[in-house]
């Protein structure tokens, strides 16, 4: 088995280690078990899906429901909507929460792109620092269902995760770009704010229009890093072995090593990993299991 470390998920059990990779639907399994349950609701058919993970993958029937777009729809929709109320725009007092109601605002503008595109980050956080990713949910008690979010405590999460990301990307020149250079476009045709930006519009047509694209290619940097789309829907494939024996792989490591990996197949948090084995950093141990991880996949090569 060949792991793709820079775009997959790890998951560390007693027999087995796992790859889920971040262009399957299943990746975005996580952020579907923090929605709340009036949101899921809005797609009632997903309310049956099972919040256990374990469930979830012994079933053809839910696979197939997590390999939909419209899985991906309601994730993506319910978390970009949160998302983007954790933008704050220039206004005459300071910054504000974007004005209006959301849907006020075409597909076309900009911020809408970004609301989607921050998931990315957010995912990876809950994966790392966060740690309420899959390590969390493959080792969960086999009959414990993951509990429903309240609404509340769903928008805080993804409103905190997103003022955080936009700060550590420094992304606000970039969104005070895009809001100081709004078009006609940039709203639907039908409501009281689209009127009167039109009304101030035609007295003052100098502003040049501003995409995230066009930022892009003349030069700003965001995050130290070029924008990219969401990942197409992609056929996930199981690529989990239940009958790997890594008994002989963790006889060559050394006993802090498996103490690391032991921990980590416990579930035990990055910090409690780091504490136990003398890192000063969770940061420091998480890289070294994932040193680890590269190991196991060279030792799987040359048996």
């Amino acid at each position: 088995m060949t792991y793709d470390l820079a775009n997959s998920f790890i998951v560390v059990l007693p027999h087995t280690i796992i790859q889920i990779p971040a262009t399957s639907n299943l990746s975005w399994l996580t952020l579907f078990y923090t929605l709340p349950r009036e949101l899921v609701a809005k797609r009632p058919e997903f309310l049956e899906l099972p919040r256990n993970v374990y469930q979830v993958l012994s079933s053809e029937k839910y696979t197939q429901m997590i390999n939909s777009d419209s899985f991906l729809e309601l994730v993506w929709d319910c978390c970009a909507w949160t998302a983007w109320q954790a933008f704050v725009v220039p206004g005459k007092n300071g910054y504000r929460e974007i004005p209006g109601n959301w849907q006020d605002y075409s597909g076309y503008f900009p911020l809408w792109s970004l609301s989607y595109y921050v998931l990315n980050f957010i995912r990876n956080k809950m994966e790392g620092p966060m740690e309420f990713g899959f390590q969390r949910l493959f080792t969960m008690n086999l009959w414990r269902d993951a509990e429903w979010m309240s609404y509340q405590h769903f928008y805080n999460l993804i409103g905190n995760l997103t003022e955080l990301i936009v700060k550590e990307n420094d992304w606000q020149p970039m969104i005070d770009a895009v809001w100081n250079n709004r078009q006609l476009e940039d709203y639907n045709g039908q409501n009281l704010t689209a009127r009167d930006f039109l009304r101030k519009w035609t007295h003052s047509r100098t502003a040049e229009h501003v995409s995230i694209e066009e930022i892009l290619e003349t030069g700003m940097t965001v995050g130290k890093e070029r924008l990219y789309d969401l990942p197409a829907n992609e056929n996930f494939t199981e690529q989990v072995n239940s009958k790997l024996d890594m008994a002989s792989f963790m006889a060559t490591l050394s006993e802090r090593d498996k103490l690391m990996l032991a921990m980590r197949r416990d579930n035990k948090s990055l910090a409690e990993i780091a504490a136990a084995v003398g890192y000063k950093t969770p940061s420091a141990a998480q890289k070294r299991i994932m040193k680890l991880v590269e190991q196991f996949q060279a030792f799987l090569a040359n048996p």
